[in-house]
C-alpha cells in the first residue's frame, strides 16, 4: 500500500514544465464553452446586437478569482468543494445548508442537460436525418457513458483537451473570417457594447450570462474536484507544518494558477468570438435561434464567413460543443454525488474501491437521465435555448453562495503560510462583491421587466 507521503512530488519550477501538469481547467472549459456560449451568449447577441460586450466580458473574467482562491485551498487541506461547504457557519441538518442548496441546482441542471442532449440530437439529426433529434440525443449520452465508465480521470483529461482544441479554432477562424464578409464588426459596434446597459427585456438573459458565461458556480465547485485528480493536493501532500509542505504547496498553487489563466484566456476569446458572430451575423439578419430548429437558424455564423460548404463544418463543430458539455457535466457530477454520500453517512470516504463503483453507477444513471429528459423536454417545450436560459437561473443564485464560500475559507480556514498575496485578496473580494452585485442586479433587472 502506498502511504501518503510516497505520493508527494516536488513541484516543477519553469513555466513549460508546469505546462506539462495543467489540465483540470480544460476540463471546465470542456465543459462551459457549450450550453453558454454556443447557446446563451448567441442568443443574446442575435437579439440584441454588440450592447452587452460589457457584460459577457465581466462573466469571463471576474469569476476566476473565485476558482484560483478554491483551488488553493484545496491544495491546503485536501478538502474536496463540498467538504468545504459542509464547514460553513449556518443551518446544518445532517450537512451544510450549501451542500442542500447545491444539491436542489443539481436537479434543476438535469432539466438543463436534457435540453442540450436534444439539441446535440438536432444537430446529428440534420446530418443523418433518417434518424430523428429524438432518437439521436439519447444515442449521444450513451456514447459518453461508454467514454466515462472507466472512472479514470486521464479519459476525461484528453476527451476534454481535445473537444476544446476543436471547437476553438473552428469558431474563432470564423470570427476572425467576419471581417472580410459585410458583417464585418466595426469599433463603434464595440465601444457601442461597452455602455453598461441592456435593452428593456433582455435581463432574463442577462441573469443567464452571470450565471454560465465563463465560469458558472457548479464549474467553481467542480474544480476541486480535478485539481484532487490531477494530484495538486496529493503531491503537496499532508499538511505537517513544515517548511518543506509550504514550499511544496505553493509551487502545486503556481502551477494550478497557471492552469486557471491558461483556460481565462482560452474561454474568454472563444466566448467573444460566438458572441461577435451572434451580434454581427444574427443580429444584422433578424435571425434569433428559437424553437426546437435552433442549430440550424445558428448556421448561418458559419455560412455567412466561410461559405455554404460550412453549413457541415459547423454542425459539426456545435455537435463537439455541445456534447462536451454533457460530458463534462456527467463526468463532474458522477463525482460530485457519492461525495455527497459520503457526507450524508451513506457511502465510506476511505474506501477507494467502493467510491470507484459508485462514479460508475453514476456514470450511468446520468446518462440515462440526460437521455431521457431530452426527449421529455422536446416534447414538453417548443424552445430548448430558453430551457437552457431560465434553468440557469439557479446557478446564477448558487454564485452568491459559493463567493461567500470562497472567501470565507480564504480567511477563516487557509494556513496562513500559503496565504495569497495582497493583489489577489483584493482581486478575491472584488471577484465576489463584482460578482453578487451583478447577480443580485440582473435578479432585480428581470423581476421588474
Amino acid at each position: 500500500m502506498t502511504s501518503a507521503c510516497d505520493s508527494v512530488v516536488d513541484p516543477p519550477t519553469s513555466f513549460f514544465a508546469r505546462l506539462g501538469f495543467i489540465g483540470p481547467s480544460l476540463i471546465l472549459t470542456a465543459t462551459l464553452v457549450g450550453s453558454g456560449e454556443l447557446l446563451v451568449t448567441t442568443t443574446l447577441g442575435a437579439k440584441y446586437g454588440f450592447i452587452g460586450l460589457w457584460l459577457i466580458l465581466s462573466a469571463c473574467i471576474i469569476k476566476v478569482a473565485l476558482q484560483e482562491a478554491f483551488g488553493r485551498y484545496t491544495i491546503g487541506s485536501g478538502d474536496t468543494a463540498l467538504e468545504a461547504f459542509d464547514r460553513l457557519p449556518g443551518p446544518r441538518w445532517k450537512v451544510s445548508w450549501a451542500v442542500w442548496f447545491w444539491f436542489v441546482v443539481v436537479l434543476i441542471a438535469l432539466v438543463q442537460m436534457g435540453a442540450i442532449a436534444f439539441i446535440v440530437g438536432e444537430a446529428l439529426a440534420l446530418v443523418v436525418p433518417q434518424l430523428s433529434a429524438h432518437v439521436w440525443s439519447p444515442l449521444v449520452c450513451l456514447t459518453i457513458l461508454m467514454i466515462l465508465i472507466t472512472g479514470k480521470y486521464e479519459a476525461v483529461e484528453r476527451t476534454s483537451a481535445l473537444m476544446v482544441m476543436l471547437f476553438s479554432l473552428s469558431i474563432v477562424a470564423s470570427a476572425i473570417m467576419i471581417q472580410w464578409t459585410p458583417y464585418a464588426v466595426t469599433w463603434d459596434q464595440i465601444k457601442s457594447g461597452l455602455t453598461f446597459d441592456l435593452p428593456a427585456g433582455g435581463w432574463g438573459i442577462a441573469l443567464s450570462l452571470v450565471a454560465i458565461v465563463g465560469l458558472s458556480s457548479t464549474e467553481i465547485i467542480t474544480y476541486p474536484y480535478w485539481c484532487l485528480e490531477k494530484g495538486y493536493a496529493r503531491y503537496t501532500g499532508p499538511n505537517d507544518g513544515s517548511e518543506a509542505w509550504r514550499r511544496r504547496a505553493k509551487g502545486w498553487i503556481k502551477v494550478m494558477q497557471l492552469d486557471c489563466y491558461l483556460a481565462l484566456l482560452l474561454y474568454t476569446t472563444t466566448t467573444i468570438a460566438f458572441y461577435f458572430l451572434g451580434a454581427g451575423v444574427l443580429h444584422a439578419r433578424d435571425q434569433s435561434p428559437e424553437g426546437l430548429a435552433v442549430i440550424e437558424s445558428l448556421t448561418a455564423m458559419y455560412t455567412e464567413t466561410f461559405g455554404a460548404w460550412a453549413y457541415y463544418l459547423f454542425l459539426a463543430a456545435a455537435t463537439v460543443v455541445l456534447y462536451s458539455t454533457l460530458f463534462g457535466n456527467i463526468a463532474s457530477l458522477s463525482r460530485q454525488l457519492p461525495d455527497c454520500l459520503c457526507l450524508i453517512g451513506v457511502l465510506d470516504r476511505n474506501d477507494p474501491q467502493r467510491r470507484t463503483y459508485w462514479i460508475r453507477f453514476f456514470v450511468v444513471l446520468l446518462a440515462l437521465l440526460f437521455g431521457f429528459t431530452s426527449v421529455l423536454t422536446a416534447q414538453l417545450s417548443k424552445s430548448p435555448v430558453w430551457v437552457v436560459i431560465i434553468t440557469t437561473w439557479s446557478g446564477a443564485l448558487l454564485l452568491l453562495a459559493v463567493a461567500f464560500a470562497v472567501i470565507y475559507l480564504r480567511h477563516r480556514r487557509l494556513d496562513p503560510a500559503i496565504a495569497p498575496s495582497a493583489g489577489l485578496d483584493v482581486w478575491l473580494w472584488v471577484s465576489g462583491i463584482l460578482t453578487s452585485v451583478l447577480t443580485i442586479y440582473t435578479v432585480i433587472k428581470a423581476m421588474v421587466g
